[in-house]
């Protein structure tokens, strides 16, 4: 092979040499476009999928447990202020007193009890209804309370004279009159039974055919109730 050829076969050899150089770089570019393209996709991917659906999920239940829990808490406060509401309350007692009779020993009644028919009464000359009882009694004969209670009110009335009145519990009602001046308790005072209230005085021109008496009344939520049957009943 001469000086020529020789020369020619070198220069191909050269070409053929940065071709390849070439190749291998074109090749290694479009490698790393690819990768670098791949890697920004699927950080993007994660970046708008993965965390947004973790955090509104978690944000989902944390409401829902929140409001459950809430509404717990306010289901608990109303039952505990029910509940105290209720304690705070006073039981009603509706249970008939045990009542005792107003005047130690034997009483003859002198004017009975009858709210469903008329009955002679010999003051008024008249027949008339009677919602009390009058219980014949000496003057000065003390008067007992029937029954532990409050007193509610003591007045001068024009027909039953000086009287008193106690309260037992919410549900009854005992009332005491023609009783002498010197009444022996006051409005809002607390007795037991068998404490002196009082001492019979002389009949109102109301029940002077009567004689000397008690007149004795009792009430339950307001309606008249006949003292002499509640009192054999605490016999």
């Amino acid at each position: 092979m001469n000086q020529k050829e020789r020369r020619a076969a070198r220069g191909l050899q050269i070409v053929a040499v940065c071709c390849c150089f070439c190749l291998l770089a074109v090749g290694a570019g479009v490698t790393y476009r690819a990768m670098d393209r791949e890697k920004a996709g699927g950080g993007e991917t994660l970046q708008k999928e993965q965390p947004v659906t973790a955090v509104q999920s978690k944000t989902i239940e944390i409401a829902q447990a929140e409001q459950q829990g809430e509404a717990e808490k306010t289901k608990e406060i109303k039952e505990i202020k029910e509940a105290k509401e209720t304690k705070a309350q006073p039981a009603r007692k509706n249970e008939q007193p045990v009542f005792a009779a107003p005047l130690e020993g034997e009483t003859k009644v002198v004017l009975a009890y009858s709210t469903d028919h008329a009955i002679y009464d010999p003051t008024l000359e008249q027949y008339r209804t009677n919602a009390s009882v009058s219980l014949s009694a000496k003057k000065g004969t003390e008067v007992k309370a029937a029954a532990d209670g409050v007193v509610k009110e003591v007045k001068k009335d024009a027909q039953a004279g000086n009287l008193v009145r106690i309260a037992h519990g919410e549900d009854w009602l005992t009332t005491y009159g023609q009783l002498a001046d010197a009444v022996a308790v006051k409005e809002g005072e607390s007795v037991k039974q068998g404490q002196r209230i009082g001492t019979v005085a002389a009949p109102t021109k109301y029940g002077v055919a009567l004689g000397e008496h008690l007149i004795f009344a009792m009430e339950q939520n307001g309606e008249p109730q006949n003292p002499m049957e509640k009192m054999k009943t605490a016999e």
